[in-house]
């Protein structure tokens, strides 16, 4: 039986890219010889092992050149040359999002027999914050190299529709970054952790703390309240991660947690009473966003509350899982917040345990075998 080498590739040093994780264990499960290959940057080791799979982060000797339009040119170039010449000859790329899809057609080019797997977390081209010039560039790149793909996957039902409405892409594939199902009880980390009171609720925002995820507006919110009852937790980091810390020193009720690795989120997760994506709705990436926190407030049972988002208000009110935030704006949050902390949580159990059955990473799984078990001979 033929073993194709798969080359996962991602432009982050791989701590805690869960979606990477999940797929290279799936993809080596179905036969593949996977090595995921990351960027050396931070406290990381250049070689490592994941579960068994091998993990090379590329040293990008540019990378120590200050900021800016130019250096960051110069830096990206060192990293196509490094990442094609250094993995052009293996037998499939899984591209993760479009710098590294750019760069696997660019890889194509010198080994035509190179199959790619375009796998488009975001909505690209809509991304919050790119340049209009950029936004032209990536769409002529995906309208004229997409179809040479041998799979188009992404993380919505909102971004497939709007890759097959601009793209004619024909079959995109959904594949949920959803966790894996995993049975977890309520406890009491975060309230043992923050000595938050046992009859307080505990508002969890877990992720990356950064632009157009809403920070701003939850910490201007629950600094305002500053409500014994009513705390905000938040875990994760990112570029804002230095005002949440200041908000936390100043406000009894915020609290900020360093991310936690993917195999113990699920029980910290539970140790809250209510989930919080407030992710802005400044560009359609953003307005068709999937988070991966949806899903996992869903695995540990854990309810809502969610700005206005397209796909996620769509499963929120199919499953009766939460609330939505009418407005992106101070008093809508309070308004909501207090209401939802003031009902019975337990009322949305029923649908959180249908979600938690339909939305799991061994649901997710076999869309990812079908496209590679036809890579096997």
């Amino acid at each position: 039986m033929n073993h194709p080498r798969v080359a996962n590739i991602v432009l982050n040093n791989f701590t805690n890219d869960n979606r990477v994780y999940k797929t290279s264990r799936t993809l080596r499960d179905v036969g593949m010889e996977v090595e995921i290959v990351a960027l050396l940057k931070g406290d990381v080791p250049e070689f490592d092992q994941s579960d068994g799979i091998p993990v090379r982060r590329i040293r990008i000797r540019s990378m120590a050149l200050p900021e800016g339009l130019i250096w960051g040119g110069i830096k990206y170039l060192e990293i196509i040359a490094r990442i094609v010449l250094g993995y052009r000859k293996m037998d499939v790329w899984h591209c993760n999002d479009f710098e590294i899809f750019f760069m696997g057609v660019l890889a194509k080019m010198t080994n035509p027999s190179l199959k790619l797997v375009y796998d488009s977390h975001e909505y690209q081209s809509e991304r919050y914050g790119k340049h209009p010039l950029e936004k032209v560039f990536i769409r002529s790149m995906e309208r004229w190299f997409i179809h040479r793909t041998e799979a188009f996957i992404t993380v919505s039902e909102g971004i497939a529709h709007e890759y097959t409405k601009r793209f004619k892409v024909a079959n995109p594939v959904v594949v949920y970054n959803s966790p894996h199902r995993v049975e977890v009880t309520p406890n009491t980390l975060l309230r043992d952790q923050f000595a938050i009171p046992e009859d307080a609720i505990i508002f969890l925002y877990q992720g990356g703390l950064a632009v157009s995820r809403g920070i701003e507006l939850l910490l201007e919110t629950f600094e305002r309240m500053n409500d014994p009852n009513l705390h905000l937790v938040l875990m994760g980091s990112g570029t804002h991660e230095g005002l949440c810390a200041k908000a936390a020193e100043r406000c009894d009720s915020i609290h900020l947690r360093p991310p936690v690795p993917y195999h113990e989120l699920i029980q910290y997760t539970a140790s809250a009473d209510i989930g919080v994506i407030s992710t802005q709705n400044l560009c359609l990436n953003n307005w068709f966003c999937m988070p991966n926190k949806l899903f996992e407030y869903i695995q540990a049972g854990v309810p809502v509350l969610c700005n206005d988002l397209h796909d996620c208000r769509l499963i929120i009110e199919r499953y009766s899982l939460g609330e939505i935030i009418p407005e992106y704006q101070t008093d809508a949050l309070e308004a909501t917040a207090r209401s939802m902390a003031s009902m019975e949580l337990q009322s949305y159990q029923a649908g959180l345990k249908k979600a938690k059955d339909d939305f799991n990473w061994q649901s997710e799984e076999p869309k990812l075998r079908k496209i590679y078990q036809r890579f096997i001979c």
